[in-house]
């Protein structure tokens, strides 16, 4: 036997991390699965009571990340290093592990439907398909996969990243970072444990929303391509497979093969790019890209904190449905792909990183919109899919974006590529979510151990039964609210951690600190990397 599988016999499962969160979720699964009629209704009720009462929080706290980004950038911390190593990767891997982060299946199913929702349910009370309506929908899908998202990773990418390097601290856990201004007496004790508690609950709701989109999408390209029926039996099916998959992996040891998958789900993603870019309207995509882009920045502000309090009084329209939904998505991810950015950033400076992230990550995801979501518009603007607003009211986004796809040359094989793609990137996002997980709710693991098996492959069960459960409730806000609901503590939490952090570095006069402490491996995201670009993967 192995002295890893040793090592992995050996460690312990931390049983309030472990169970608390999972018997919640299941119960949560239980009780909305046998009362669907009064799930949906609960659903309507949670999601307009977070987004309704709390727009103004989101509002003001990812704009307020952006502007701890911009200080750190032009403050007296810019030039400032991650440690006193040289960087662990060159800075061209590192810019592509950074802009490939984002880079999953349902980026391409919204950079392809989301300018088509907003052109026909627009901002500002602005006539659905009017001149405006079109300048409003190739400015907000910017806007919400922009600056301000990616600030707040970059927010908690620099406190971890100052735990991690400079501190020479494991940060496995939020718990670990808030102690910058708690203190280890309290974040060792019950208020720890509730923390990450809370941090299990945001990643698996916001995973669970991202399976919720991508299930959908898988079924409605198996449906296009080999012409079967869609049914619940089919996403269930998926759900299984994905689960069977990661556990191949997971007891095969086939870590090789993770990377293996997700290389070749990142090929297939700028290769479909690239074949939808030149069969596309080049022309009209660079120009509306182009103005798209000069829309955003002249609306920036009046986005940034646009509630609709006076056009609508119950705080349900536009702002709730889009912007505090997709802050909160952002928010749900942000501890593990703070982690993650952190991870691979040793040796650089507080600027290097912060404009890294705050432009790298959002590139990779506007060149998508700019070639995808314009080749929609096109298509619609000539008239090749009258019937593509009935279709997305009627049967839900996963089938329109199909339809979309389905009017490309060679559609058979595109939509096969598409299936392919989609398959793979919900394996990758699965395996490494399911690992950061295991890691959360194991105790005293080292960098040289790996959390149990059985404890990976349970984490992908319960996210396979929840994301079930939101498409069996139906529709798009059952799997917002997912996100929206695990998100709101999570706001105050990132709040005591990067107030912590300024805190830390103020008192250890940051930049004459020194350590000769052994350096100590940091463990939240373990997998190699390159492989762990799909941190996010939404």
């Amino acid at each position: 036997m192995s002295d890893t599988k040793k090592m992995v016999k050996k460690l312990e499962t931390d049983k309030i991390l472990y169970f608390t969160p999972i018997i919640l979720i299941i119960g949560v699964c239980v009780y909305l699965g046998i009362n669907l009629k009064r799930a949906n209704e609960l659903i309507n009720y949670c999601f307009a009571f977070v987004t309704g009462n709390f727009s103004w929080l989101y509002q003001f706290f990812t704009f307020g990340c952006l502007l701890v980004c911009l200080y750190l950038i032009f403050g007296k911390y810019r030039n400032l290093r991650f440690g006193n190593e040289k960087p662990e990767f060159s800075t061209f891997s590192w810019l592509s592990m950074i802009f490939t982060a984002a880079l999953g299946g349902s980026v391409v199913l919204w950079a392809t439907i989301e300018p088509f929702y907003y052109l026909i349910g627009p901002p500002f009370e602005v006539k659905p398909y009017s001149y405006e309506a079109y300048q409003w929908a190739t400015a907000y899908p910017l806007f919400h996969w922009g600056f301000t998202g990616n600030s707040m990773y970059c927010a908690l990418g620099v406190a971890f990243a100052y735990m991690f390097w400079v501190k020479k601290k494991d940060v496995n856990r939020a718990s670990s970072a808030t102690s910058m201004l708690l203190g280890d007496k309290i974040t060792r004790g019950w208020v720890g444990k509730v923390i990450d508690v809370l941090l299990i609950l945001s990643i698996v709701g916001g995973i669970a929303t991202t399976l919720g989109l991508a299930t959908p999408l898988a079924s409605e390209l198996i449906v296009s391509v080999f012409g079967i029926p869609r049914t619940m039996t089919m996403d269930v099916s998926l759900i299984i497979f994905w689960i069977i998959s990661i556990s191949l992996c997971v007891y095969s040891g086939l870590h090789k093969g993770i990377k293996w998958i997700s290389n070749i789900r990142m090929w297939l993603i700028f290769g479909v790019m690239a074949f939808v870019f030149i069969v596309g309207p080049k022309v009209f995509m660079l120009n509306n890209f182009c103005e798209g882009l000069g829309n955003m920045m002249q609306g920036f502000f009046k986005m940034s904190f646009y509630t609709e309090p006076f056009a609508n009084k119950s705080f349900d329209g536009f702002p709730q449905w889009w912007t505090i939904f997709y802050w909160a998505w952002w928010a749900s991810y942000a501890s593990q792909m703070g982690i993650y950015f952190a991870r691979i950033s040793k040796g650089r400076t507080v600027k290097e990183f912060c404009i890294a992230i705050l432009t790298a990550t959002g590139l990779g995801v506007w060149i998508f919109f700019a070639v995808f979501g314009n080749y929609t518009l096109h298509t619609f603007i000539n008239e090749r899919l009258p019937q593509l607003a009935d279709t997305l009211n009627n049967s839900g986004n996963a089938k329109a974006v199909v339809q979309v796809w389905g009017t490309l040359p060679f559609p058979k094989i595109f939509l096969f590529a598409m299936l392919l793609m989609t398959l793979l990137a919900t394996i990758t996002l699965l395996n490494g979510t399911a690992y950061t997980l295991a890691i959360l709710s194991t105790k005293k693991i080292t960098g040289e151990q790996e959390p149990a098996g059985w404890n990976r492959i349970s984490w992908v069960f319960v996210l396979g039964i929840l994301a079930l459960v939101l498409m069996a409730i139906g529709g798009l806000k059952a799997v917002q609210t997912s996100s929206v609901l695990v998100s709101l503590p999570m706001l105050f939490i990132f709040i005591i951690i990067i107030v912590g952090f300024f805190k830390v570095a103020k008192e250890d006069d940051w930049g004459n600190f020194q350590r000769d402490a052994v350096k100590t491996v940091p463990l939240a995201i373990e997998v190699d990397a390159v492989e762990n670009s799909d941190a996010k993967s939404i």
